[in-house]
């Protein structure tokens, strides 16, 4: 009988501790997506940390399963960095976002053409930059990373100020900003409605992600001849709250902060942070101060809603110390253009933009993403002989419809979409010498204005061949109103410009050899429309109607894989693109009635042939010391020349052919090779050297850029301190051979009586930083 009571009591005993046991344990269910694009991550793999009960993500990126509070949910997936989120007694749903790893890069999820999609699998050249590239440097300078990309390289006309990117040769065809290419971040168009592209009000520091879309993307983004480059801004991981501050200090008076605020629910996450930035410069009036506000949130409203929103606000001041000769760049590169000085030269802008983005998935194979957006910039810029003071104002925005049943055989992907650019420009320009100023020049009201349709489609044709195809249609329209009178010594240069439309298609295929490697070949056609300087002749009073945007035909092979259990991974890309109605200024001397002036004229065909390759192999040992060490290779080819190109459309004695000669501004080769290493106590190390070819400066060919190497080296130590606290420290060098070359050359100048043109903006020789972050966790 007591045997039987006993029994009785310890089934009770064990009844109440599986029922308690039971109680505590709660269904965890949620998605896992690509932070940049609300893609889902299938595949993902969700472990309770400490145990072997897991589950991976479906082709819709959700996931459930059963944890206890307090548990360690730890996901995971291929090409991304690991996250560990705790589980609270009031999780029930959860947001995953994982960023991605500067390893197996192949299985990230980017823009591509309007329909995201992982980069193996976009039938086209993508360069992506994550943040763990970033973090390889000191953050602040965009050429230290985005020139890790075959086929694209940054220049600055100072160490902070005055960038623009090159892709596949376009992007330098002006002396200031960059054209040929589209811009935007976190979905917000960085490229005015003329065409210009202008970073100087950009937070580089605050970037998580850089995606370059290399090559004619004008079927889906418009005006992009040379391809588009989507930035991204660091976004707070879901569930964590955080507060981290920043310290940087280097060579000729760098000094640089970030605070961060970054805090996130189970479903939204915020981030804010303010950056100031100052700089003492290398060269004599090559000072700089600036001041960034950011930020950024998004929010999970359903499973089927998400919605980001971004707020940005620069206040900029930026010295130009001016151009020098090819003595001065080796004898004296620290040396300014007198008349810079006199006149104060520099760059102060004020600028703010809005953006918020939409996602909402209509079914399981029908969603929309829509962007709106609004901007303005405030820009005084005094300059050697004059100064320009420039009002912005623009406002536009992009949405896209997208529907991929996988069901059907053909598993058939379709978008459908429309982008909106506008522009009030209010731009004023006054004589000044000496810093005095003089009589007003110019005062023009500019709008440009672009918009385009487009669509895009997919059909999977056999198990491993795809076909993709699209078009866009694309309007480009500039009306300049001229606020001064028109006088008998004055005319007044008020006019109207709409392009003809263009319509950019594109086709590819691509085939899956295996599960690892792809192959793909595609056909495109881009363009680039004149700048609003190039239509109106302020000179004369001409408006340049019969102008014709430039066209350019681009076809491309190229394959991306890895191997060795996606260790080795590779992409490579040859592509041959022909140019026609190149844009040539045409210049004509001054009379006693009216000043020197350029005329425009489409009077050049040239020649784009390339070849790109990029190489990484990621070796992690499951003991000892190491836990990483990743070598990697980038290499650029170009064959660029002028295959029927003239100073003019005269065909007269004064024309001049430059048929032949190799493109100014292009360097034959570019090569990055870098290594990383981490160890598992918190140490790292990573090293680059970039080598730049010798390349021509002018259309004759008769002055070159030397080439140079530069190599870039940093030492740190990363871990965390408790559970709570994160700590950064790193000390490193820039150009460490003390090369002379110049970030930014000025192309295609008139040669003065010494036959050696201002061309040349130097760079710094050997330079050092340190700095440290510092991060609580709550």
């Amino acid at each position: 009988m007591k045997l039987i009571y006993i029994r009785y009591i310890l089934s009770v005993l064990m009844l109440g501790c599986l029922s308690t046991s039971l109680y505590a344990q709660q269904t965890i269910t949620g998605r896992i997506v690509d932070p940049t694009n609300s893609q889902p991550i299938v595949g993902a793999t969700v472990l309770v940390g400490g145990t072997n009960r897991g589950t991976t993500a479906d082709d819709k990126g959700q996931f459930s399963l059963l944890a206890n509070e307090g548990d360690q949910l730890q996901f995971s997936a291929i090409g991304y960095q690991p996250l560990t989120v705790g589980v609270k007694a009031s999780t029930r749903m959860l947001t995953i976002e994982l960023d991605p790893s500067n390893t197996d890069l192949n299985e990230v999820i980017v823009a591509g053409y309007s329909t995201p999609q992982t980069i193996q699998r976009t039938a086209g050249a993508v360069g992506l930059i994550t943040s763990r590239d970033i973090q390889r440097t000191n953050g602040i300078h965009l050429q230290n990373y985005v020139n890790l990309i075959p086929g694209v390289k940054v220049e600055m006309r100072t160490i902070a100020a005055g960038n623009r990117i090159v892709i596949r040769g376009y992007g330098n065809q002006t002396n200031f900003n960059g054209v040929g290419y589209k811009a935007y971040l976190n979905d917000i168009p960085l490229t005015d409605g003329d065409g210009t592209t202008f970073l100087d009000d950009i937070d580089f520091t605050t970037l998580s992600r850089v995606e370059v879309l290399k090559g004619p993307g004008s079927s889906a983004y418009g005006n992009a001849i040379g391809g588009v480059v989507n930035f991204y801004t660091e976004r707070a991981p879901i569930g964590k709250t955080s507060i981290s501050q920043q310290v940087l200090g280097g060579s000729y008076g760098l000094f640089r902060t970030n605070t961060s605020l970054k805090t996130g629910s189970d479903n939204t996450s915020l981030n804010i942070n303010y950056g100031h930035q100052k700089y003492d410069g290398f060269r004599v009036h090559g000072g700089s101060q600036k001041d960034f506000l950011s930020i950024t949130s998004d929010t999970y409203m359903s499973a089927k809603r998400s919605m980001s929103v971004f707020v940005g606000y620069t206040n900029s001041y930026d010295l130009l110390a001016g151009e020098i000769d090819s003595v001065a760049i080796l004898e004296h590169p620290e040396s300014s253009d007198p008349a810079y000085v006199a006149n104060n030269a520099s760059i102060k802008t004020e600028s703010a933009r809005v953006g918020i983005s939409h996602n909402y998935q209509f079914t399981d194979r029908f969603s929309n993403k829509t962007t709106l957006f609004v901007g303005g910039q405030i820009i005084d810029q005094p300059f050697a002989a004059g100064v320009n003071k420039t009002n912005k104002f623009k406002f536009g925005g992009r949405s896209v419809f997208t529907y991929s049943n996988d069901a059907s055989p053909l598993r058939p992907t379709i978008s459908i979409g429309s982008e909106f650019l506008k522009n009030f420009n209010y731009a004023k320009g006054y004589g000044l010498s000496g810093g005095v100023l003089g009589a007003l020049r110019s005062d023009l009201e500019v709008q440009a204005m672009q918009y385009s349709v487009f669509a895009q489609a997919a059909l999977q044709l056999a198990p491993k061949l795809t076909l993709s195809a699209g078009a866009g249609l694309n309007y480009v329209e500039y009306g300049i109103t001229d606020m001064r009178a028109a006088t008998t010594t004055y005319v007044n240069v008020s006019g109207y410009k709409r392009f003809k439309p263009i319509v950019a298609p594109r086709a590819a295929l691509a085939y899956q050899v295996t599960n690892n490697v792809s192959l793909y070949a595609s056909v495109s056609q881009g363009y680039s429309a004149p700048g609003t300087n190039q239509v109106i002749v302020a000179q004369t009073g001409m408006v340049n109607y019969n102008l014709r945007p430039e066209l350019g035909t681009n076809y491309e092979i190229g394959s991306k894989g890895s191997f060795l259990n996606k260790s080795l991974t590779y992409e490579i890309a040859y592509f041959t693109m022909a140019v026609t109605d190149k844009l040539v200024p045409q210049g004509f001397a001054a009379t006693s009635t009216v000043p020197a002036y350029s005329i425009t004229t489409n009077a050049g065909k040239v020649q784009h042939n390339g070849l790109e390759l990029a190489i990484q192999y990621a070796y992690r040992p499951n003991a000892g010391a190491v836990s990483l060490i990743r070598p990697f290779v980038s290499y650029t080819y170009s064959d660029f020349y002028y295959k029927d190109y003239k100073s003019d459309n005269n065909s007269d004695a004064k024309t001049v052919d430059y048929t032949g000669k190799k493109e100014s501004g292009i360097a034959p080769n570019l090569l990055n090779v870098g290594l990383d290493i981490e160890v598992r106590s918190g140490f790292y190390l990573n090293g680059t050297m970039m080598y730049v070819d010798k390349m021509p400066i002018n259309l004759p060919n008769n002055h070159f850029a030397d080439a140079y190497t530069l190599v870039n080296g940093k030492l740190g130590y990363r871990s965390g301190l408790g559970n709570h606290v994160n700590l950064d420290v790193y000390v490193g060098s820039d150009n460490m051979l003390s090369s002379t070359y110049s970030s930014l050359v000025f192309l295609n100048l008139a040669n003065p009586a010494n036959n050696r043109p201002l061309a040349y903006n130097p760079s710094p020789k050997i330079t050092f930083y340190s700095g440290a972050m510092l991060k609580y966790i709550f």
